[in-house]
């Protein structure tokens, strides 16, 4: 029987989403449970003896032990916890979780704008306090319909964006090295332009990209200059991609409009200038989290793990 050692962060993974991975488990598999917290030498001898490894929300330093792993299988779409190159120099094939949480990061980034747009925190928290602002605020407050949407990145999630804002009457352009399928880009109604371009017209900007050495920083205080004043930033992908120094500067003169940001460079979000400001609306990392992405998350990495186990090249493999 073939062995699939999962290795998670308890804190990240409820015991009911446990359960449901033990049921799913294939026939002819044993999942093996493998908590962050477990001391060094009890979780190398179980890395050891894995077939298939599982993560969650971990990194990972046994890459010298898993000499029998067939392949690494995380449960995510990042994948800027891990070693590559130690990865590919091992032979252990890296698998991302084929888009499994891309409607969830999608919604999580149309709320991101809606509630920026509307000044939704604002006026929860005011009337929560007692106070009705009625139409104060109508002189800032803005529609999706009509607006450029820029997305960085064009894979699933940002896909998914795409056929969500357009859903809203918006206007998309998008930025990716690797161009989308034609059939693709007609589907979503996208068009794919350069950077800058993207950078200096659209009305909307939301990140969807790897963290990788070329990602990081992406947006510093250069890019942040060439936006509209009017425009706002949305990060659901990796905090890295913002030099944070430079957004709060950029928030606090008012170079740009606003932001929405799941992710940060150091989390958990600690002291950080962002929890003050009226043009900020932040979460703690959840734009991909819902109990409809888990099973989709588990039924995808048991699938990817049957293929390999039948010979067959497992899919949506990390090559950078």
């Amino acid at each position: 029987m073939e062995k699939i050692v999962f290795l998670y962060k308890k804190a990240n993974v409820p015991d009911e989403i446990i359960q449901a991975a033990k049921l799913k488990t294939p026939a002819g598999f044993e999942l093996i449970l493998c908590e962050e917290q477990m001391p060094s030498k009890k979780r190398r001898g179980i890395v050891a003896q894995a077939d298939y490894l599982m993560l969650y929300t971990v990194g990972f330093d046994d890459v010298d032990v898993a000499k029998k792993a067939k392949l690494m299988q995380i449960l995510s779409a990042g994948y800027d916890r891990l070693d590559v190159n130690s990865l590919k120099s091992a032979g252990i094939p890296l698998a991302t979780n084929g888009g499994a949480n891309a409607p969830t990061v999608a919604e999580h980034t149309i709320l991101l704008i809606l509630a920026l747009y509307r000044k939704l925190p604002l006026h929860h928290v005011s009337l929560k306090n007692g106070r009705w602002l009625g139409h104060q605020e109508v002189l800032s407050l803005h529609e999706i319909r009509g607006k450029r949407v820029g997305i960085i990145g064009f894979g699933k999630i940002g896909q998914e964006v795409a056929r969500m804002a357009r859903g809203f009457l918006a206007n998309v352009v998008y930025f990716d090295p690797v161009p989308a399928d034609a059939r693709v880009e007609k589907e979503l109604c996208a068009t794919q332009i350069g950077f800058d371009q993207l950078i200096s017209t659209s009305d909307i900007i939301t990140i969807h990209i790897p963290l990788t050495q070329v990602s990081r920083g992406l947006i510093d205080a250069k890019v942040l200059r060439a936006m509209k004043p009017s425009a706002i930033l949305i990060n659901t992908a990796r905090g890295g991609a913002i030099v944070e120094a430079d957004l709060v500067a950029a928030l606090s003169q008012q170079v740009i409009a606003g932001a929405g940001l799941d992710v940060f460079e150091a989390e958990p979000l600690d002291n950080s200038p962002l929890l003050e400001m009226e043009n900020v609306v932040i979460t703690p990392h959840t734009a991909g989290s819902t109990i409809d992405t888990w099973w989709r998350r588990l039924d995808f990495a048991f699938d990817n793990i049957t293929r390999v186990s039948r010979g067959e090249k497992p899919l949506f493999v990390v090559d950078e």
